[in-house]
């Protein structure tokens, strides 16, 4: 299935969370830098880049889920028996963070959305169970908050 536009910014703000996760809060200097990199665009098999508009939403998301991580780590120890972050493959852990970050700060975009576009980021990117894992997660926490967002 071909990536939407919004698609494309939620799989380069993925890729920027997890960059953030090995380097750090110094990566803030060049997130900028590394939503523009045709490098990344070519690696994704992409031809054209991102406009300003869909930048910009990659940005905010990235960001938005690594500014608030201790929050949406807490919601993912409290949810997630069995399972410390430390544990959890890095794309998974990020993917998580991600889609809790969204759900929790764009109420505007239905959960269904949300909950689809990161199975399809866990699909491309994570392992074999990855997808399940975060469907799984995801939406036993959205339930958990009784988040019932808007339908499609």
């Amino acid at each position: 299935m071909p990536l939407t536009k919004r698609s494309r910014a939620r799989v380069l703000a993925m890729q920027a969370l997890c960059v953030f996760d090995s380097v750090g809060e110094s990566f803030a200097d060049d997130l900028d830098a590394f939503l523009r990199d045709r490098a990344n665009y070519a690696d994704l098999g992409w031809k054209r880049p991102l406009n300003a508009k869909l930048l910009s939403f990659a940005r905010t998301l990235a960001l938005g889920a690594w500014r608030e991580r201790e929050r949406c780590d807490a919601l993912l120890r409290e949810n997630v028996a069995g399972w410390s972050l430390e544990r959890m493959q890095p794309v998974d852990r990020n993917i998580l963070r991600l889609g809790l970050y969204e759900l929790l700060e764009h109420p505007q975009t239905p959960y269904q959305v949300v909950l689809n576009e990161a199975v399809e980021l866990a699909r491309n990117f994570g392992g074999s169970e990855s997808a399940a894992f975060v469907n799984g997660v995801l939406d036993g926490i959205r339930r958990r908050l009784n988040m019932p967002g808007k339908d499609v």
